[in-house]
């Protein structure tokens, strides 16, 4: 219970001091989102459905995923400058509860500030949209259409699927937890890499996934398995060792963070 209001207390202190931060988050993926919404649109009136759903799957896929990441691969930045590490680490909490209440933040915090972004700009198109067949005299289409512009980052089920009757409630939820949890650990793994490097640890964190995709596909076709179909159980392995995975991962940030030095000097930290 008292590590429990430690991380409340953390949390109140991380608000208090980094509010303008979370704000600014806010509104740039609010943006973002508002202008996908725009170019969406645009392309789905100039070009086929083949063309319209690979670009949205794109975008949308490299702006919610890339956001998020690069997001959580600076929650630590603080132990990386010298007062503000003095400041962070000089809190009455232990290393756990400081790591965990950022830790939290990232597998949480930062998904959810997302989903508001995206849920904002949806209602932001919708309510200009019902305005304009307002005051043009045509019937208004009401409130349901957000979920014609709201897109669910983490499933490729998503709401409005569910709403239109498309898919059960029970695979849009199975299909949501499971993608979830393959993003808890790239989360994880950003987080490590935020707080192993000094500087710029997205950036390293997305060459060594590119490395490791690039290595990947090289075997597949040194093997002659890249044009084969996927097995079901090469799918059941990939999901379930994202859960190792998250677990390995968290444990190396959680060591990298207790390692770090108010002064530290070293590029990397492991």
């Amino acid at each position: 219970m008292k590590t429990f209001s430690n991380i409340l207390q953390l949390w109140r202190f991380y608000w208090r001091t980094e509010k303008k931060l979370y704000l600014r988050l806010f509104f740039m993926f609010w943006a973002i989102f508002l202008v996908k919404i725009a170019v969406i649109d645009f392309i789905y009136m100039h070009a086929d459905s083949e063309i319209y759903g690979w670009t949205h799957n794109t975008l949308h896929t490299y702006i919610c995923m890339g956001g998020i990441l690069i997001t959580v691969s600076r929650l630590f930045d603080a132990i990386h400058q010298k007062q503000r590490a003095i400041d962070f680490l000089s809190l009455p909490a232990s290393n756990g509860e400081k790591f965990f209440s950022r830790y939290l933040l990232g597998i949480m915090g930062v998904p959810l500030l997302v989903n508001l972004g995206l849920l904002a700009a949806a209602c932001v198109v919708t309510l200009v949209l019902n305005t304009i067949d307002a005051l043009l005299s045509h019937q208004p289409s009401g409130w349901e259409t957000i979920f014609n512009y709201y897109y669910d980052p983490y499933s490729w089920v998503g709401f409005r699927d569910v709403i239109k009757g498309y898919y059960p409630v029970s695979t849009f939820l199975v299909v949501t937890i499971w993608n979830y949890i393959v993003l808890l650990a790239f989360i994880s793994f950003f987080i490590w890499f935020g707080i192993a490097f000094r500087k710029a640890g997205w950036v390293y964190a997305f060459i060594a996934i590119f490395a490791s995709a690039a290595l990947l596909v090289f075997f597949l076709e040194v093997t002659g398995t890249g044009n084969q179909p996927t097995p079901r159980i090469a799918i059941y392995i990939f999901k379930y060792s994202s859960i190792f995975f998250t677990i390995l991962f968290t444990n190396l940030a959680y060591h990298s963070f207790c390692r770090a030095q108010i002064v530290n000097r070293k590029f990397f930290t492991l």
